[in-house]
């Protein structure tokens, strides 16, 4: 199964059983949109709130967005009907399936299995992929294993808090990165995220961080989107609509990076159709990690070219005479 080059930039968490929320984001610049059965949602609302997942994903205004929605962790009573009453009905319009908090890699293997039978019952002829939400020690531990658990793994995210969490860390009370880290400067990030992302990469997948906690400091949440952009990571959650600009912005490809990456690619062609094993670019022996990671940049590039298509407003008529 080939995985899809899916734009990622910014990820948008939407409570699904907040019916304005979700329309509002589907009017946002988020390259994905993900409706919410876990968190945020109680659990008296759960069943209410999966009819609302099916509900918004069947529902227009989803152009040049990733559709995604994530489920309640495998270590309580409500996953197994995220997915069963969602997938049943929903999906065809389904393209990423969020797991949080996945600590082994057999849980993702169990949600593989049921996903490829209901496909078959209901003739899917798309497969749905999944993200796994690294957010604790013991998922950290075994982030390795998880990363290949399946081929329909597409991305590995950071869930910051509950690693946090899990690991006894001080918390000054806000979820995500910029909490309590005016000693650390967020040094004790470091660690983790490289390792996860080296994880993901090794796996072919995509990298996603953690949200920046304060929506009111675009500063610091530009700071923490460099930072983690530089580790290698395709781009962020947010937390808030204010934050997706940002996001975007640090998150896209440069120019000088694009022409690069078509350089590589095109030059990489070239030496297959002459038969020749090795190739080099501005002067520079390219391997095979160098093209593959240049491949995403063009593919990424041109997504983001799609997306600002579909976000830009739509024309008006001239005015009548």
């Amino acid at each position: 199964m080939e995985r899809p080059i899916r734009l990622r930039r910014s990820i948008l968490s939407v409570p699904a059983n907040r019916e304005k929320m979700v329309r509002k984001a589907l009017n946002l610049p988020a390259d994905v949109v993900m409706l919410d059965l876990e968190d945020s949602v109680p659990a008296d609302e759960k069943e209410k709130a999966r009819h609302a997942v099916v509900e918004a994903l069947t529902a227009s205004g989803w152009e040049g967005r990733v559709r995604a929605y994530r489920i309640n962790d495998m270590g309580t009573p409500f996953a197994y009907r995220d997915l069963i009453d969602v997938v049943e009905k929903a999906g065809s319009f389904v393209d990423v399936i969020v797991v949080p908090k996945v600590n082994d890699p057999a849980e993702i293997k169990a949600i593989d299995y049921w996903l490829t039978q209901m496909e078959m019952r209901f003739n899917l002829a798309r497969k749905i992929g999944l993200e796994a939400s690294i957010e604790t020690a013991q998922g950290m531990l075994r982030v390795g294993e998880i990363a290949v658990s399946s081929p329909r793994l597409e991305a590995l995210v950071f869930g910051i808090a509950d690693y946090g969490a899990s690991l006894g860390m001080p918390s000054g009370g806000i979820s995500g990165h910029g909490d309590a880290e005016e000693d650390a400067a967020g040094f004790r990030w470091l660690f983790p995220l490289s390792r996860m992302v080296m994880a993901a990469k090794a796996a072919g997948l995509a990298a996603v961080d953690a949200p920046y906690g304060d929506f009111r400091d675009p500063q610091g949440l530009a700071r923490s989107c460099a930072m983690s952009r530089a580790l290698g990571y395709d781009g962020k959650w947010a937390i808030h609509p204010d934050q997706l600009e940002v996001i975007n912005q640090v998150f896209t490809p440069s120019d000088e990076d694009v022409a690069r990456s078509v350089r590589i690619v095109e030059a990489y062609e070239a030496a297959r159709a002459r038969g020749e094993g090795s190739v080099a670019v501005d002067g520079k022996m390219v391997d095979a990690a160098s093209v593959r990671l240049a491949r995403v940049t063009v593919a990424v590039a041109k997504a983001t070219r799609r997306s600002a298509r579909t976000d830009a407003p739509a024309a008006q008529p001239p005015p009548k005479a």
